[in-house]
């Protein structure tokens, strides 16, 4: 297995050999390690010296179910600290076949002008971009498709990517070829764009599954897990609405953005619940798919509208909540208009939706206006004042506007699960390495008393599966079964004998790294959070987010101690 090396000052690539002692490394825990060893954590993240670094999971060629996500990972310039964005599509079992662990993109073009990669199974070659400057994701990879096959994978950035901007995303392709899968955290989109890459075109033509060394042990572990995920409930519920089917609970909890989570009830909310988006798309021919070969779940939304057209293969609940409830829409059609110009802008939803909630909220539009908050996403691509100033995030916006009531952790949005009402989901927003982030440990528990452990133990085991390139959404609700399996799988596949806490240890040495360089980088292990949180009380339940500062402030003694399985 090796890593590819990419050096965008000299269009040149090498290909090194993925350390022994890192068989089993891929993903978060990768990419946390490249970046803690390379890059000196007071690196300007949009500068040559920074790394942008692209990690698969150990098994995500096998076709293993739901294996394939892909780690994007850099410093962040939106919170200045270590950063890894997760995501779906067909990129990573592409690479894992042509034996690529990981690529790492570092230096940039003197001139400033922007490139294509190619990745082929004989070599890595260059061509310039002038032809796609300024395009959309969505024309761009039909465009590299096209000239290059008809099934390559494209990983590539939007214009907001190209300008630097701090919501910008990493768009990759899933298997019908729209770059509908977002690595969409942190503003790494604009970290590409400093690199000056446009796209990297993967093309696996010649390659083929990867198979394991002990074939017969492998399907063995297959067999009783496909059982296993058909009688989850939670998986089931994936599979029969997506995560836009948590709306209708989460927001009759009051943990769905509202207006500016200010928990102000927005009217018809229903209509971005996940039965009726089902039932809807049932009668225009959407669908539930998958966004890579392998998986059983199926709970990528793929939504047309009323004439049955595509519209966007990702409607996601983080989606549908801050551009939709957070602003005060009800209509889904419009919600998945607005995904649509996201990520052909390259840009993270829940950072844009934030910041328009901010907006809204300072009277820049009225809350429901569903013009206003299609021309700021226009102004985005125009390049106005007021679509640089949204394009830059929430913070920016709030700053801007002079707001000082600002929905951010360490520079980022808060995703669309409140920290009021999951208290273990707070205490992840304040203290992990990557500031708000659902991925980085989501857990519901409305006690203060015991949210530090509770989150923790969420954020280990998180790390733990971004590290593995697992979904969270396939795996089983007991973590005992789920690290069973994986153990069995590895050492099927790479003829190993690891076990269950060398597997959980994956994720515990993740977040020691995340640690370590944003000390270096100055960043404070405990955010203090938006002070809204603490002081206005969320209906309907009448919750505030009490954890004890004092008790956050220790989260990390027991890392290495605490028990996860």
């Amino acid at each position: 297995m090796k890593i590819l090396r990419i050096d965008m000052s000299t269009l040149t690539s090498k290909y090194e050999d993925l350390p022994e002692e890192w068989k089993i490394v891929g993903g978060r825990c990768l990419s946390a390690k490249i970046l803690l060893d390379e890059v000196p954590p007071e690196t300007d993240p949009l500068s040559a010296e920074a790394r942008l670094v692209l990690a698969a999971g150990p098994l995500a060629g096998t076709h293993a179910p739901s294996f394939g996500r892909m780690s994007v990972g850099a410093k962040s310039p939106l919170t200045m600290g270590i950063k890894e964005a997760n995501v779906g599509g067909t990129l990573s079992q592409k690479l894992d076949r042509l034996g690529i662990r990981a690529i790492v993109v570092e230096g940039a073009p003197a001139d400033g002008k922007m490139h294509v990669a190619k990745i082929t199974k004989k070599e890595v070659s260059f061509e310039p971009a002038d032809d796609y400057v300024g395009m959309g994701t969505y024309p761009l990879s039909a465009a590299l498709r096209e000239k290059h096959h008809a099934k390559a994978g494209v990983i590539s950035i939007g214009i907001a990517g190209e300008r630097k901007q701090k919501s910008a995303s990493v768009a990759l392709t899933d298997r019908d070829g729209h770059p509908a899968r977002h690595a969409a955290r942190g503003g790494l989109g604009a970290v590409m764009g400093a690199k000056g890459l446009k796209a990297i075109v993967v093309d696996d033509r010649g390659t083929s599954i990867v198979k394991p060394t002990q074939r017969k042990a492998y399907m063995a572990t297959l067999k009783p897990w496909n059982k296993i995920l058909d009688e989850d409930r939670g998986v089931q519920t994936m599979s029969t609405t997506g995560t836009p089917g948590v709306l209708q609970p989460l927001s009759r909890m009051g943990s769905t953005p509202m207006q500016n989570y200010s928990g102000v009830p927005a009217e018809g909310i229903e209509g971005l619940y996940g039965d009726y988006i089902r039932e809807v798309g049932d009668k225009r021919g959407g669908k539930m798919d998958a966004c890579m070969q392998g998986c059983m779940v199926k709970c990528t939304v793929v939504h047309n509208d009323a004439e049955g057209n595509h519209v966007t293969s990702a409607l996601e609940y983080e989606t549908l909540a801050l551009l939709g409830s957070n602003l005060g829409i009800g209509d889904a059609d419009a919600v998945a208009r607005f995904d649509r110009k996201c990520d052909d802008l390259g840009v993270d939803t829940i950072e844009v939706g934030s910041a328009l909630g901010v907006a809204a909220g300072a009277g820049k539009f009225a809350m429901g206006d569903v013009a206003a908050v299609d021309a700021l996403l226009d102004g985005i691509e125009k390049g106005t004042d007021d679509g640089n100033m949204i394009a830059n995030g929430v913070v920016n916006t709030a700053k801007a506007l002079g707001i000082n009531r600002v929905p951010a952790f360490k520079g980022q949005a808060i995703p669309a699960h409140d920290p009021r009402v999951g208290k273990p989901t707070g205490v992840t927003y304040h203290t992990s390495p990557m500031g708000a982030d659902h991925t980085a440990g989501l857990q519901y528990t409305m006690e203060d008393e015991g949210a530090v452990e509770h989150s923790l133990r969420a954020q280990i085991w998180n790390a733990t599966l971004d590290s593995l390139g697992l979904c969270q959404f396939a795996i089983s609700g007991d973590k005992n079964v789920t690290a069973s399996f994986v153990k069995d799988l590895l050492n099927a596949c790479h003829e190993l004998s690891v076990t269950e806490q060398d597997i959980v240890n994956l994720g515990r040495d993740t977040l020691r790294a995340e640690v370590e360089f944003n000390k270096g980088a100055e960043i404070d292990d405990i955010d203090s959070g938006p002070d809204f949180v603490r002081s206005e009380t969320l209906p309907p339940m009448g919750q505030v987010f009490g954890v004890d500062p004092a008790e956050m402030e220790k989260i990390w003694d027991n890392l290495d101690t605490i028990a996860v399985l």
